[in-house]
């Protein structure tokens, strides 16, 4: 293949190729570190100008996106109606619980028979903390949030490859990564082999921190002891009586942790989006739909599958079949039309809308996920 050309190539050309590639959020973390994502700019409650003087907005979709724009639209004097497919407010933000029910896109059905208390989000289940408008909206609309841990150092980690097949602590497996990398930083330092790249004071000041980082023992080697323990747990943790000192307990090796890939998963609780704290509502996901369906719901018209957007220089006309009765195509118009049909859906609806836009909704790709509840 020729080069010729590859160093020209602009951002937007990159990314299109990523998204094309590995989808939509691999495409998303690569614009990140392109410094093309910026942190979320939301100051406050959304601040609508100019006077609508009673004009109209038809809203495609009751995802989160939909429900916030008839929130705001309604607040600053549109008149609003919105069309949803499912008979539900909130899109991919929805909970299953015990006693629902879900027929899959080949036909299947799914029956829920989790305990009462229990339930699964099968669609977003964590709030990051950087989320500004959704945490503001939750907060607006009263919906209590508790905190979601995404690292649970007491949960196991397996490969049917290593170990036997025995599962191993999440907290043994990153104590004894973090521990073997401390002692080869270590011992790299204290033979001097970083003499180009630190100064003899940065040299001691870095053999300081690993030990501390690593729970290294005072000769710089990670082994069983009481500092090691203190990060990877006891075999018998401290307690009255005669029996109340702790007994440490002994790390892997680093060769075996190395050799079974566990350490891949170490990295989970690091990434941007996943970092602490992270909230989840109290009860499920879709308390924040439900939320939103307590001021606008009166406007969503459920069981509506979109056939053709089509406008003109006034208005624009959506033609739908209610999905429940089927029956003769329905067609409702409005002044302005804000669509927030999943791509994915949107290509296989009659649109009035440029070759470029077609093209663009058409090659939009989505990462395929899968969760599971049992």
């Amino acid at each position: 293949m020729s080069g010729a050309g590859i160093g020209s190539m602009s951002r937007r050309e990159l990314l299109m190729m990523i998204g094309a590639a590995a989808g939509s959020s691999v495409a998303y973390r690569a614009m990140a570190s392109l410094d093309m994502v910026p942190e979320s700019d939301y100051k406050g409650p959304i601040k609508l100008e100019g006077d609508p003087k009673g004009a109209s907005v038809l809203i495609l979709g009751a995802g989160l996106a939909g429900l916030v724009a008839a929130l705001e639209l309604r607040k600053a004097g549109y008149k609003v109606q919105v069309l949803e497919y499912n008979q539900r407010v909130g899109g991919r933000n929805w909970t299953l619980r015990g006693g629902d029910s879900y027929t899959e896109l080949g036909g299947f059905e799914q029956k829920c028979e989790f305990d009462p208390g229990l339930y699964l989000n099968p669609g977003p289940w964590r709030l990051p903390y950087h989320h500004n408008a959704i945490l503001d909206y939750c907060k607006r609309l009263g919906v209590v949030l508790e905190s979601f841990n995404q690292v649970n150092y007491n949960a196991y980690l397996h490969s049917s490859k290593a170990f036997g097949g025995k599962p191993q602590r999440y907290r043994h497996i990153q104590a004894d990564f973090n521990g073997g990398v401390a002692e080869l930083l270590a011992k790299s330092t204290k033979q001097k082999k970083m003499d180009q790249m630190v100064t003899k004071e940065d040299r001691e000041i870095l053999l300081e921190s690993l030990k501390g980082w690593g729970a290294l023992e005072n000769d710089y080697t990670y082994r069983m002891g009481l500092g090691s323990s203190e990060r990877r747990g006891y075999d018998h943790d401290a307690n009255g009586g005669t029996i109340g000192k702790p007994v440490p307990s002994k790390p892997i090796s680093i060769d075996e942790i190395l050799k079974s890939g566990l350490w891949r998963y170490l990295v989970h609780g690091h990434i941007y989006e996943f970092q602490t704290t992270l909230f989840q509502p109290v009860g499920g996901m879709d308390m924040i739909s439900k939320a939103f369906a307590r001021e606008v719901g009166d406007a969503v018209r459920f069981n509506c599958k979109v056939t053709a957007i089509k406008q003109d220089g006034h208005k624009v006309t959506a033609t739908y079949v209610d999905t429940k009765t089927g029956g003769t195509p329905t067609q409702v118009s409005a002044d302005w039309c804000l669509c927030t049909i999943p791509a994915s859906v949107l290509s296989q609806i009659d649109l009035d809308v440029s070759a470029p836009m077609h093209d663009a909704i058409n090659a939009l790709p989505y990462e395929a996920s899968i969760k599971v509840g049992l």
